[in-house]
C-alpha cells in the first residue's frame, strides 16, 4: 500500500473519530497517538515516546499531508457537503453512510485544493477506500458521486 493511502487511512479515522466524539481533527490525531503510545509501551517499542503527533506508520512527510487534508476538510465541509448534495439522485444527504461522506470529503478536498493530485487519481483512491472501510455497494455510489461533481466543476471530460 503506498503510503499517501496510508494518509488518506489516518484521516479518515481521525475524522470518524471526530464526528463520533465532537472533537476536532488535532484532537482525534492526539487521541490516535495516545493509543498508539499506549500500545508501542505495552509492547515494550523503545521508541514509544518519539510517537507524535500519531504513528499509524506514516513518515513525518506523510503525517503533514494527513493533518493538512484534515485541515482542508475542516475548514470547507459546508462548501464540500454543498457540492454533494445536488448530485445525490433519489437520495438524501443526511442519509449518506458517515464513512461514505468521510470518504467524499477526502477525495474532494484533495480535488478542490489539493492541485498537484490529479482528480482521477483522487477518485480511485477514494473506490479503493470505499472497498476497504464501506459497503459493498459504497465504491459504484462513491465513484458516481465524484465523477458527476468533477464534471460539474470542469476537472474531468
Amino acid at each position: 500500500m503506498n503510503s499517501q493511502r496510508k494518509a488518506r487511512e489516518a484521516v479518515i479515522r481521525a475524522l470518524y473519530l471526530s464526528e463520533s466524539r465532537g472533537m476536532t481533527a488535532d484532537e482525534a490525531f492526539r487521541e490516535m497517538s495516545a493509543i498508539d503510545r499506549e500500545m508501542a509501551e505495552k509492547a515494550g517499542d523503545p521508541e514509544a515516546d518519539t510517537l507524535k503527533p500519531f504513528a499509524l506508520g506514516l513518515s513525518s512527510e506523510k503525517k503533514k499531508y494527513a493533518l493538512a487534508l484534515a485541515h482542508l476538510i475542516e475548514d470547507n465541509r459546508e462548501k464540500i457537503n454543498e457540492l454533494i448534495k445536488p448530485v445525490l439522485k433519489n437520495w438524501n444527504f443526511s442519509r449518506v453512510s458517515r464513512i461514505d461522506r468521510i470518504i467524499l470529503w477526502i477525495a474532494l478536498a484533495e480535488m478542490l485544493y489539493m492541485l498537484d493530485i490529479p482528480p482521477s487519481v483522487s477518485i480511485n483512491e477514494a473506490i479503493e477506500l470505499a472497498k476497504k472501510f464501506s459497503s459493498h455497494k459504497s465504491p459504484g455510489f462513491i465513484n458516481g458521486v465524484l465523477d458527476s461533481i468533477a464534471r460539474n466543476l470542469g476537472l474531468l471530460c
